[in-house]
């Protein structure tokens, strides 16, 4: 996965009301890039899997100052936001 956008980091290190969210938007450009990319890798993060380009962006997403949980979550709901933008159905 190429590694052209910046992922921000949180406002603070400790937890804050709102964090998820910000992790969701800090990741958006570069989930879209990999939906573009690699179909196979937002199909996985639906069903909470992670393929290397995923655990890689999670990893990524820690060099920022995410936890990789955080990073994880936010994966999979980008993920499913972007199928869902598709029209895509789920259970």
């Amino acid at each position: 996965m190429k590694e052209s956008h910046a992922i921000s980091r949180p406002q603070r290190d400790a937890d804050y009301s709102g964090r998820q969210a910000d992790c969701i938007a800090a990741l958006r450009p570069a989930v879209a890039d990999l939906a573009a990319a690699s179909q196979e890798s937002i199909v996985a993060a639906i069903g909470g899997e992670m393929t290397g380009d995923l655990v890689a962006l999670a990893h990524r997403a820690e060099e920022a100052g995410w936890s990789f949980k955080e990073a994880s979550a936010a994966i999979e709901s980008l993920a499913r936001e972007y199928e869902g933008a598709k029209g895509a159905i789920f259970d």
